[in-house]
């Protein structure tokens, strides 16, 4: 008898988008760097800054028609590139914005509201009691942009963590209410959208 749950037939994949600077600080890029040694055959991981978002849109949409299962994660502005690339998809994707910040111009045209792709979406809040150099930036980025766009403000899952704004990798591993952490819904994700799919 054959499951009611299909088979994916390529690995599932993540695309990993940088914020503003990342290029320099490779916060998101060395991370994304590591994630993929650790998951070599297992899983495909992609990387892309956060202004290359017709490159962003069209690799998504490429690895969701080859039947990969996707999950996009963005990092300040990245977040907002991970919108507009889920925008992009008819197929279902799971979606984690890091200290996520909109900018100006997708608040301004309403771009910032829920992908009808996303099937599940994650907010990993940084608010650190002792501010330095990168939170102020995402002040700046808040004052411009907006705020925190509007996908993840309604986000299902939310993780408050006291971290700083550059700590990437240390939002991944903050646990949430439920014990959870971004890299733990990562782990899952691939049975989430498989059975949302089936049903």
């Amino acid at each position: 008898m054959a499951s009611a749950i299909a088979t994916p037939s390529r690995p599932p994949a993540e695309l990993y988008i940088g914020g503003a600077g990342d290029e320099a600080s490779r916060l998101v890029l060395s991370y994304a760097e590591a994630r993929r040694q650790q998951v070599r055959g297992k899983r495909d991981v992609h990387y892309l800054p956060h202004w290359k978002i017709t490159a962003a849109q069209r690799l998504a949409v490429e690895l969701a028609g080859e039947g990969q299962p996707l999950a996009l994660i963005g990092h300040s502005w990245g977040a907002d590139t991970v919108l507009r690339a889920a925008k992009a998809l008819v197929a279902q994707a799971f979606l984690v914005g890091a200290d996520p910040v909109a900018k100006p111009l997708t608040r301004l045209t309403a771009r910032d509201d829920r992908p009808a792709s996303a099937v599940r979406v994650v907010h990993v809040d940084a608010a650190p009691s002792a501010y330095d150099r990168s939170d102020l930036v995402k002040a700046a980025g808040f004052i411009t942009g907006g705020g925190v766009p509007r996908a993840f403000q309604q986000a299902e899952t939310r993780i408050d963590t006291e971290l700083n704004h550059w700590n990437f990798r240390g939002m991944m591993q903050a646990r949430g209410p439920d014990g959870q952490s971004a890299e733990d819904w990562l782990a899952a994700f691939p049975d989430l959208l498989l059975s949302q799919t089936a049903g």
